[in-house]
């Protein structure tokens, strides 16, 4: 990728300004506060956006470019040739207006910056990455924190050709936050089935209690109804025997078990019968006797009196045979009364015990039902079963990543030490040729047979050998699609001559170069060395 054209509208200090580059070392030389920091970012804001951030902090690249005067011109555009295939871009990075064009300007169609299609033709490399890499800010080279955290995921790396599109960290946090998000899920299932389990657990109990209670009730309620049909029966059969005209004292004596006040009852009218109906029978008798003598005497006073002496003994046997019939049809009354309520009481009985039956099997349908329910609950839903089961694949891609990522690495660590090395050794003019990258991204130098840490060496060497790392990432990171390497200011600490070696070095490279400086001593030593160059003033 080269930058060709770049059209600044207006971002920070910039106001319609038009500039130029050309393949190779471009010089863009200007003194302090000319405006190289703020061309520098509006590049880097083009090819990788720009966002407002909350505040006014002066660290928000959004508020130190914005215009004071028109922020709504808050824009520019951009030129730039991808494989050879011309593109224009232009942006407004005003937040109210926000808004991107992205054009092949050879058949003009138009592509998407939000759906990442400028993403595509910069080789999927993100802001993070170029500027821990081919952007190198003055002593920015020395720190070496950030660079080494990109490094040591590239090293993971295990994207086809290793190209850096693909990171196993990024990987394994997408892979963990989905992982997390189904354990989240699956949790919120099971905590709801055992909440589940735990009221119908509850409520097996408090049925299987009541269920204990009905039977009981059930058994009570049978024996009830047992003892209340047998004094039926019993009542019955008295009035059957009785009935028949079988004797008193025998049916007596044949029910004597459950008829006490009914015996007693009957005993007293058989008594008053005995007592009352035989006398008034021999009355009569004699009277009818006397009428009949009387008649024969035709004595008239004699007839009277024996017609009235009978007529009083006739009335008597009436008065003790009515007084016997009245106890008797009371004693039959009594009875039937007795009987009506005893088939009422039975009849509510079997009611009561039916409905304690129906309760008792609706308990029993509902355990059963419980049951049922608890067996499905103790088993795997379809979606728990599908959760577990992704939780797993997740799993099992993660442990694969691991596997092709240290395969990756190993054969990569070998690629990346020669060619770090090889920049070192360019660099430094020999004097340090051997040098091999750590497992976490640092630097390891070999120098008189020993290993040591860059850190251990000058400020001006460290600055050196991180730039050495820097390319060398880079190189392999941005294999896919080459990016332009910006360097500002990066040569404050290096003497003429690591400054020549290094000039020679970023020259070899094939790389369109953007050097921004406010000394004319790399001016100078490009012409001296005899590079091409193409120079920018501000």
């Amino acid at each position: 990728m080269q930058i060709r054209d770049a059209k600044i509208y207006s971002f920070g200090k910039l106001q319609q300004r038009e500039y130029h580059f050309a393949p190779g070392i471009n010089v863009i030389y200007g003194e302090n506060e000319a405006g190289k920091s703020t061309l520098h970012a509006f590049l880097l804001a083009m090819l990788f956006g720009m966002d407002k951030g909350r505040g006014r902090s002066l660290k928000d690249d959004y508020q130190r470019y914005e215009p004071w005067h028109a922020p709504a011109y808050y824009s520019g555009a951009l030129r730039f040739t991808v494989e050879g295939r011309p593109f224009y871009l232009e942006r407004n990075f005003y937040h109210r207006e926000k808004r991107e064009l992205l054009r092949n300007e050879i058949d003009g169609e138009e592509l998407s910056v939000a759906y990442g299609d400028l993403a595509v033709l910069l080789g999927g490399i993100d802001k993070e990455t170029y500027a821990n890499t081919y952007d190198i800010p003055q002593t920015g080279a020395v720190t070496g924190g950030e660079l080494s955290k990109v490094l040591a995921e590239y090293l993971s790396d295990a994207a086809e050709g290793g190209g850096g599109t693909t990171h196993v960290t990024r990987a394994h946090a997408i892979l963990t936050a989905k992982k997390k998000e189904l354990s989240v899920e699956l949790k919120k299932i099971q905590s709801e089935k055992e909440q589940q389990k735990s009221a119908l657990r509850l409520e097996q109990e408090l049925i299987e209690q009541d269920a204990k209670k009905l039977r009981n009730d059930i058994v009570s309620a049978r024996l009830d109804l047992e003892e209340m049909n047998q004094k039926l029966a019993e009542s019955s059969l008295r009035d059957l025997v009785g009935a028949d005209g079988k004797n008193e004292s025998d049916v007596s004596a044949k029910n004597s078990v459950g008829g006490g006040i009914e015996d007693g009852e009957r005993t007293a009218i058989h008594e008053k019968k005995r007592k009352g109906t035989l006398p008034g029978i021999f009355i009569t008798v004699i009277a009818l006797l006397g009428l009949l003598i009387n008649w024969k005497l035709k004595d008239a006073a004699i007839y009277s009196q024996s017609l009235s002496f009978t007529l009083q003994g006739m009335f008597l046997a009436a008065a003790v045979g009515g007084t016997f019939y009245t106890g008797y049809v009371a004693v039959k009354g009594k009875r039937s009364l007795r009987n009506e309520e005893t088939e009422k009481q039975n009849k509510s009985a079997k009611q009561i015990l039916a409905m304690l039956e129906e309760n008792l099997n609706e308990k029993d349908t509902r355990l059963y039902n419980i049951t049922e329910q608890l067996e499905t609950l103790n088993g795997q839903e379809d979606r728990e079963r599908e959760i577990m089961q992704d939780i797993s694949a997740l799993e099992l891609a993660e442990s694969e990543i691991t596997r092709i990522a240290q395969e990756f690495c190993e054969e990569l660590e070998d690629e990346l030490n020669s060619e770090v090395s090889r920049y070192v050794s360019a660099i430094t003019a020999g004097k340090y040729d051997s040098v091999r990258v750590g497992e976490k991204g640092t630097l390891l130098v070999l120098t008189d047979g020993k290993e040591i840490s860059p850190e251990a060496l000058s400020r001006g060497t460290l600055e050196q050998f991180y730039m050495a790392l820097r390319l060398a990432v880079g190189n392999i990171v941005m294999r896919e699609e080459p990016m332009p390497i910006c360097l500002d200011e990066a040569f404050a600490l290096y003497d003429d001559r690591r400054v020549m070696q290094a000039l020679k070095v970023l020259s070899d490279t094939g790389r369109q170069v953007l050097l921004f400086t406010c000394q004319k001593r790399e001016l100078e030593l490009l012409e001296k060395l005899g590079i091409c160059y193409h120079r920018i003033d501000l």
